[in-house]
């Protein structure tokens, strides 16, 4: 039976930092309407926003790309945590989540992951 080095820090030190573990495959996909990105045994669900109209350019959080208001796409995720209050976090992202997964490099998808996970 094949372990896998990341689940068994975890079993082990369930408080491991994220960014301390060993590197595993970061994956970045549409849902439905939602955007995933996961990195085992973590994931984070993007949920869509209304499109603003925007002034200016966005930058995409994961590819770096300057975006139009047609190419831009508003995500929230919940954070989750202890507490009754809610705490969100905001994510401008590209519209083609594929195009955008061929230039977004796994470190800064990590660094989005982990806003996702950690107050």
């Amino acid at each position: 039976m094949a372990v896998d080095e990341r689940e068994l820090i975890l079993t082990l030190f369930p408080g491991t930092d994220p960014e301390l573990l060993p590197p595993g495959e970061v994956l970045y996909y549409r849902e439905g309407e939602r955007v995933v990105i996961e990195e085992a045994p973590f994931r984070v669900e993007l949920f869509p926003l209304p499109r603003p109209a925007l002034p200016r350019p966005a930058i995409c959080e994961a590819c770096g790309r300057p975006l139009g208001g047609a190419y831009a796409r508003f995500f929230r995720l919940r954070v989750p945590g202890r507490g009754p209050e809610e705490v969100y976090r905001y994510v401008v992202l590209c519209e083609d989540t594929e195009a955008c997964r061929e230039r977004a490099r796994p470190e800064v998808l990590r660094r989005i992951l982990r806003k996702g996970i950690l107050r």
